[in-house]
């Protein structure tokens, strides 16, 4: 595709952060579009307000902290004011902004100022915006401002900034990207010194407390060069210290060369001198965070791991003592430079060239269709009210490949997502944003983005790699929670020493069961553009007069047996969730779990059910029973197929004999508690109760679906699924296991799903290790277990 010829920056010299993230885009612009024109506008200069805003934010932000602090919060927190700010510097804006359109004729135009955003959201609403449109966040925490859905684009720089992006602006795309700064901020080896250097720089205003910064700092015992931002009085006050090791410059001419130099940056923004720091992979120190966005901007730094937010000059004092040791420092610039690896700011400019433009008059935005709404059915909302911070609801898998390349990964998974990925009902749903008192929506997502979907860089599995085993990749890939509006998200890694590589994929089960992801990321994946067996719907049998009762009767009894099973009882799987389960995987010889499946004539979900139970009672000592929820798949009924979207089980409560007795005991027993739960209509009524939930208003759900879905009423969940016997390729190397991924319930300790996969039984595992704590001998209980189940044995 042809790429601009015109690209017009929209920023704002209110403080020099919005003004540095234009310079990174210009300057890539200008690498990766030869020729291209850059031309600047600023905002505040067409509003003819420049002076008045910048003496307004600056005398509030100095003098009236808690004035702006309250803007800030009105902005998020009472409707009407955020939308009369939006529609007071949306006209005032968007005014002198139409004026730099009609000069400058741009085919691409980017923002960088949350005004200038306001003032384009203004223009497209009403057809005076025809070329794409995006907002470039240089803050880390997005706020109201920053954000419309009007636009086609916003970048962001965290995944927490997206999500807030998508509360300011419910509807918007938004996509996480590099960092906004020029290529001239790089990692650099530290400059040897007795003393750790720190570049104090509160932002080209000078906010906040900065004297007692720099005495913090002197304190902790690191060296200071600090910028006083062309304040005289405050470059007298920090002259007057006398302290030693303490450099004080009006300003630095070369922020690139002084942020690389130093050992650690402090701020109190953490806006563009934190990203530079952070584009260094410098230690980051956000002492007393200005209000307003510095606060919001430091609470996103602070969670995501990659700043460290220090109270007065007390707080400062201590942090950068504990940074003095050169091995502290070292092992936080590794972490850091290996974040920093994952994103290609080229790249993100790269693909802007693809946007496409909206019809003539169109307040739409460009590059996206204005989709039509889906109620989310009472299966699928069960598991958005279920999932919690500490027990996300996401399935997925680990797809295994031998002989395939080991590079390229990457660019392969962005070209099957932009070509495959449309026509596969579930990749292209995204959830709606909720609105109080009001059911659950789908949205349709007609091209899925490949850099919103798939992560930038491949892992290396592996001592001194990314991460030592494959199972810490399955586990850290799985460790946070995956935002419905998102939906799916896949990360390739390879291991050198073997020569194997993965993708590791997961779905928020809302969108659907661990049967019809693996079927939807097969057909996504595989080099026969194939789905698993159950994929192929058997045709409906024309119903019979009496069907409705007979299903009424089913019901009713189904839900009879439910609620006379009560709930679980105690159990060594329950207690209190902790974040982060771990993730095992295990894998069984295929043909030796049918072997022995047929030896107890049973079918392979009773055998493996059964090595279940049998494990949990030699290695974990669990008692007589253990009560799992096994979602049972509709999917094989008549017309129902695993490319069915949602979620299609019914669940049978079944309780696991874990006490003493010999393995054909485990075996016969289980197997007549299947079938008697499941022919007193347990899947019926579990679908019933589900549905009734559903009609219940939105405000009900969620609370009701917690008090179920848990440690309450089952200790662990157990899932068989079937795959694909047949081989299957991907990049040409043969898809060797798929291991599943399932989640956890709140206060459940244990779940297990298995997928039969060529010639082999796949087993993942998720553990609570706050819960059950010694997980070593599961996998080879499981190994065991299968031995003792042979026939002779």
């Amino acid at each position: 595709m042809n790429h601009p010829q015109r690209l017009l920056l929209v920023t704002g010299s209110m403080g020099a952060g919005h003004h540095a993230a234009a310079r990174a885009i210009e300057e890539r612009a200008e690498r990766v579009w030869p020729g291209v024109e850059v031309v600047w506008t600023e905002t505040l200069d067409g509003m003819g307000a420049g002076p008045l805003f910048r003496s307004v934010y600056a005398g509030a932000v100095r003098y009236l902290p808690w004035l702006y602090e309250l803007y800030f919060r009105l902005l998020w927190h009472v409707p009407f004011f955020r939308a009369g700010t939006r529609a007071v510097i949306g006209r005032w804006s968007g005014r002198g902004l139409s004026h730099a359109l009609a000069e400058h004729r741009p085919d691409l135009v980017v923002a960088t100022f949350p005004e200038g955003i306001t003032g384009l959201a203004w223009l497209r609403e009403r057809g005076l915006l025809p070329m794409p449109a995006v907002a470039l966040v240089a803050d880390p925490a997005p706020h109201p401002l920053w954000a419309s859905a009007a636009l086609d684009l916003h970048l962001v720089s965290t995944e927490e900034g997206a999500r807030l992006l998508g509360r300011a602006a419910p509807g918007a795309v938004v996509r996480v990207a590099a960092l906004p700064v020029v290529s001239r901020f790089a990692l650099r080896e530290p400059t040897p010194r007795r003393r750790p250097l720190a570049l104090v720089s509160c932002g080209s205003l000078a906010f906040g407390d900065v004297v007692s910064i720099c005495q913090g700092a002197l304190d902790g015992g690191a060296d200071v060069l600090v910028s006083t931002g062309r304040l005289p009085a405050l470059r007298r006050r920090l002259e007057a210290l006398g302290r030693p090791g303490l450099t004080v410059v009006d300003w630095i001419d070369d922020p690139a060369a002084a942020t690389a130099d130093a050992d650690l940056v402090i701020t109190n923004g953490g806006g563009a001198t934190a990203l530079e720091a952070l584009a260094c992979a410098r230690p980051l120190l956000l002492a007393d965070p200005i209000p307003g966005h510095g606060r919001a901007n430091a609470e996103i730094l602070a969670e995501a791991g990659l700043a460290r937010i220090c109270r007065g000059r007390a707080g400062v004092s201590t942090a950068v003592a504990e940074l003095a040791d050169p091995g502290a420092r070292a092992a936080v610039v590794k972490e850091l430079w290996r974040r920093r690896e994952a994103g290609d700011l080229d790249a993100d400019v790269a693909a802007l060239a693809d946007l496409r433009r909206p019809g003539p008059g169109s307040g739409a935005p460009a590059g996206r269709a204005v989709d039509a709404e889906e109620r989310v059915r009472a299966q699928d909302a069960l598991f958005v009210h279920a999932s919690t911070p500490t027990v996300p609801q996401q399935v997925g898998a680990r797809v295994v490949v031998e002989g395939a390349p080991g590079e390229g990964w990457t660019e392969h998974l962005d070209m099957l997502v932009r070509t495959r990925a449309p026509h596969l009902e579930l990749l292209t749903r995204s959830l709606a944003p909720a609105r109080p008192g009001r059911p659950l929506f789908w949205r349709r997502v007609p091209a899925p983005d490949p850099h919103r979907h798939v992560r930038r860089r491949t892992w290396t599995i592996g001592p001194g790699g990314d991460h030592p085993t494959w199972d810490d990749a399955t586990t850290a890939f799985f460790a946070d929670r995956l935002d419905p509006v998102r939906g799916w998200e896949l990360q390739a890694a390879h291991e050198p020493e073997t020569g194997d590589s993965a993708v590791l994929a997961r779905v928020h089960h809302a969108l659907g069961d661990g049967l019809a992801v693996t079927d939807q990321l097969i057909r996504l994946f595989t080099d026969e553009n194939a789905g698993t067996p159950a994929g192929r719907a058997g045709s409906a049998a024309p119903p019979r007069r009496w069907d409705g009762v007979r299903h009424a009767a089913l019901v009713a009894r189904g839900i009879a047996s439910l609620a006379t099973a009560g709930t679980a009882g105690r159990s060594p799987l329950v207690g209190r969730s902790a974040p982060g389960p771990r993730r095992i995987a295990v894998t069984l010889d295929g043909a030796e779990v049918r072997k022995a499946a047929r030896a107890h004539g049973v079918g392979t979900t009773v055998l493996v059910l059964a090595l279940v139970a049998e494990t949990l009672h030699h290695e974990l000592c669990s008692g007589e029973r253990v009560r799992a929820m096994v979602p049972m798949t509709t999917r094989t009924r008549a017309a129902v197929a695993s490319a069915a979207s949602g979620n299609r089980t019914a669940a049978v409560s079944v309780d696991l004999p874990t006490g003493p007795m010999t393995p054909a005991e485990r075996v016969s027993l289980l197997d007549r508690e299947i079938t008697a739960r499941s022919s007193a209509g347990q899947p019926e009524g579990a679908a019933a109760v589900l549905a009734g939930l559903g009609l219940l208003p939105g405000r009900l759900q969620q609370p009701l679906v917690r008090l179920v879905y848990g440690r309450r009423f089952f200790h662990m969940i157990a899932s068989v699924m079937p795959g694909a016997r047949r081989p299957l390729h991907f990049r040409g190397g043969l898809i060797r296991e798929v291991q599943p991924v399932l989640p956890l319930g709140e206060g459940v300790g244990l779940a297990v799903g298995a997928m039969h996969w060529g010639r082999y039984t796949c087993l993942g595992i998720t553990v609570d290790t706050a819960i059950v704590p010694v997980i070593e001998g599961i996998p080879a209980g499981l190994r065991r277990s299968l031995g003792s189940m042979q026939p002779g044995e």
